[in-house]
């Protein structure tokens, strides 16, 4: 059942499938990423496990899991003939959107907005992992300067950095935004709110094709956390707070964490504490909570593109196994902090303790993955698809996930990983066939973990396709970080066996 890659073996999925031992909910591990910054606002880049204490319900906890994240993103090695990964020479470690917000921007704003950005953003040097996106009137997502080339390919590095031309770059991209006929949303606060956490949600997807940490800088007004009875349609109140935690779910899950910035003029009725300014302000400070971010101390966008660019270089990932009684639906406060001292950790302020059916999670990161036109880069992999030479329509599938990428937490004495697998094939006519979801455990010793660290894990299967397959995705994703990655193979360019 075993091939060998280096020192780490290859095994059959089939055969892991009935490996597996560890039946503890899906939510037992909680991984945070965090960032470490001196009193100076720079990053801290030498801390060891050690130094963080985690308060979980006022109680501390053992970190089961500890590395450390720096800004410079593994090199792909070479691959072999009929190789593929979903990594290439042009993927950036980290990634830095701003997000300018027309749909819930006042309009005696959005001009001085647009020139604030460009006067904040023009004399960026560092710009190849900075992106800019115009949240539209009609809840669309309209790229300045975006994450992908016209082939859909990660963008190359420019020998000069894209910003020195943002002012014509902006320029034409409000004139053709705000040309359109508008679908009237804005005056409808209930369907605004539910655009705009939509379009977020599909951003946070967006980004999972890039490894690392990415923030999120929000430019915009905000929206409210709750709606009166006298501005919502029904007559009742509404509350977002279930919508909010589901985004901040799904920001986690990616990586991702919101830096806002909210635009009101002095003067304005939301300065005055009339408008939706005021008390969305708030809801603006609890999701950068959530999701790991800073809250909006100020309207300076460059103050907040320069800290959200300098904590993206480098952080932390820290794991640690919650009791099985904290699973109770609701939210629970979380701190983590620093014994060196004028270390200040940036942080998630708490998670919320969803009770899910096992796989339920996993599933649903799965499906995302399986729906985009992209592959997802948070965690490496490179693998290869060959035919059968008496039947086109077998395969024998290659892959190797990069260690690196994943948890593998210390579980006694051992290194335990949890990871959930899928084979979609895609059809010419867009219909999607899955393999399912494999459920599988890895329970290494220390020098097996080190090893899977230089040669990755890997595993092997044999496919029957179905007719017309034109695309083989692999997908998997990791239970502890609840990070994902895919890698999709052309069935035409495989090789034979």
């Amino acid at each position: 059942m075993k091939r060998t890659f280096g020192r780490v073996a290859i095994l059959s999925i089939l055969a892991l499938a009935f490996l597996r031992g560890d039946e503890r909910n899906d939510n037992g591990l909680l991984d945070f990423t965090v960032v470490a910054v001196d009193d100076r606002g720079q990053p801290v880049n030498d801390l060891a496990s050690g130094e963080f204490q985690v308060i979980d319900a006022g109680k501390r906890r053992q970190i089961a899991f500890f590395r450390h994240n720096d800004d410079k993103l593994r090199q792909t090695p070479a691959l072999a003939p009929n190789e593929f990964s979903n990594r290439s020479d042009v993927t950036v470690p980290h990634v830095t959107l701003v997000l300018f917000d027309l749909l819930n921007e006042r309009f005696t704003t959005r001009a001085v907005t647009a020139n604030q950005l460009i006067h904040d953003l023009e004399p960026v040097e560092s710009a190849g992992s900075l992106y800019l996106y115009l949240l539209t009137l009609d809840g669309r997502t309209f790229a300045v300067h975006g994450l992908t080339g016209p082939e859909g390919e990660t963008r190359e590095q420019p020998a000069v950095p894209w910003t020195r031309g943002i002012k014509p770059l902006l320029d034409g991209a409000l004139q053709e935004v705000l040309r359109m006929k508008p679908v009237d949303i804005a005056e409808d606060v209930n369907v605004r709110v539910q655009v705009t956490l939509n379009a977020l949600d599909a951003i946070a997807l967006q980004l999972s094709m890039f490894p690392g940490r990415k923030n999120v800088v929000w430019v915009t007004n905000g929206v409210p956390l709750i709606l009166g009875p006298h501005r919502s349609d029904t007559g009742d109140y509404i509350d977002f707070t279930p919508q909010l935690r589901q985004l901040a779910d799904v920001f986690d899950r990616y990586e991702t964490a919101i830096y806002p910035v909210q635009q009101i003029m002095l003067g304005s009725p939301d300065s005055l504490g009339g408008g939706d300014g005021m008390e969305s302000r708030a809801t603006l400070d609890e999701l950068a909570g959530l999701t790991g971010g800073r809250p909006s101390s100020s309207k300076d966008i460059g103050a907040a593109v320069r800290q959200a660019v300098t904590d993206v270089r480098t952080s932390y990932q820290l794991g640690y196994y919650a009791p099985a009684g904290n699973w109770d639906g609701k939210f629970h406060k979380l701190r983590i902090t620093c014994t060196r001292k004028g270390v200040r950790i940036q942080a998630r302020s708490g998670y919320y303790a969803w009770q899910e059916p096992p796989g339920a999670r996993a599933q649903r990161a799965i499906e995302a993955a399986a729906s985009t036109g992209f592959d997802a880069a948070e965690i490496g992999i490179r693998g290869t698809v060959t035919q059968y030479p008496r039947n086109g329509r077998q395969v024998h599938i290659v892959w190797r996930i990069d260690g690196n990428d994943v948890v593998l937490a210390r579980d006694g004495d051992k290194y335990s990983g949890h990871l959930r697998l899928a084979v979609i094939e895609y059809q010419p006519d867009g219909r999607i066939v899955s393999s399912g979801t494999v459920p599988i455990d890895i329970h290494y010793s220390a020098a097996e973990r080190d090893d899977s660290y230089k040669a990755g894990i890997g595993f092997t299967k044999d496919v029957t396709l179905e007719k017309d397959v034109s695309r083989l995705r692999f997908i998997v994703f990791d239970r502890g970080s609840n990070n994902i990655g895919s890698l999709t193979i052309p069935v035409g360019r495989t090789a034979q066996r």
